[in-house]
């Protein structure tokens, strides 16, 4: 049961993904479809375990059907390849964008219900009402929802950031993510123990980063402290601190290596 926690079910597309090394995902960060389908073609190329659609940088994002238009063009293209559809909050290190909460809850059920993405990604610290629609939108039409937390001004104590990954599992997350930024080392070494202490409690995957450069370390090392999923770079970084998945990739098969091909 420990193991299964490792693996990101990815559902009807593909069989289960994870377990030795954690997953390597990468954000999409195109304005416009045709320069979303561009960046695509050339992320898959390098071979990433999911694509992460940021539709927070998609001018047409107030626009439903364009969204479920583009969406429909990325789920082809994708393949089997699990997709994610996170349009992130401002106040959590998105773009601004012209709809408000509520709009936005709306995306996400009609993204749900069109069935094209595997995974939703939802800041955790909404009001209960608008997460309570998210989670049903997403659990009815069999799309697994990521309850994610970020911090990118600081590091919060560890028994915080453990019951953030807790809560999310609380509040019927399939995934949960805290990301947060360093202020100094011990932040990096707190983010880290409190994705193992939260490992040993929760029931659901886990992934978590430092940012920036500080936290670039929590990237490649995370997977040996309970982070199912790495976003590395494609051709543009969504969040600071990302490295090329080219790079990640090495990394992890040295990790894995000297590790005698268990991670876990």
């Amino acid at each position: 049961m420990h193991d299964m926690k490792h693996k990101l079910v990815v559902g009807r597309r593909g069989k289960q993904k994870g377990g030795e090394t954690p997953l390597i995902g990468t954000p999409l960060v195109g304005r416009s479809k045709k320069r979303l389908l561009a960046e695509l073609a050339s992320i898959l190329t390098k071979k990433p375990d999911l694509i992460e659609w940021r539709a927070d940088y998609f001018e047409a994002v107030a626009d439903t059907a364009a969204v479920l238009d583009t969406a429909q063009a990325l789920r082809t293209a994708c393949g089997t390849r699990p997709l994610v559809f996170t349009c992130r909050s401002s106040k959590e290190g998105g773009q601004p964008i012209a709809i408000d909460d509520e709009q936005v809850v709306g995306l996400y059920a009609a993204v749900s219900a069109s069935r094209l993405v595997d995974f939703v990604d939802y800041e955790l610290e909404h009001e209960a009402r608008l997460l309570q629609r998210v989670r049903e939108s997403a659990h009815a039409n069999e799309t697994r929802l990521i309850l994610s937390y970020h911090n990118f001004g600081y590091t919060p104590g560890i028994d915080f950031l453990v019951d953030r990954f807790l809560e999310a599992e609380r509040q019927g997350a399939d995934v949960a993510m805290v990301s947060v930024m360093p202020r100094d080392r011990a932040d990096v070494l707190t983010l880290l123990a409190a994705t193992a202490r939260a490992d040993e409690k929760a029931h659901i995957p886990l992934i978590s980063m430092s940012v920036g450069p500080l936290g670039s370390v929590t990237r490649m090392v995370g997977g040996l402290f309970g982070s199912c999923l790495s976003y590395a770079v494609g051709e543009a970084a969504s969040a600071p601190g990302q490295i090329p998945i080219g790079d990640l990739v090495t990394v992890l098969d040295i990790l894995r290596r000297s590790r005698g091909g268990e991670m876990f």
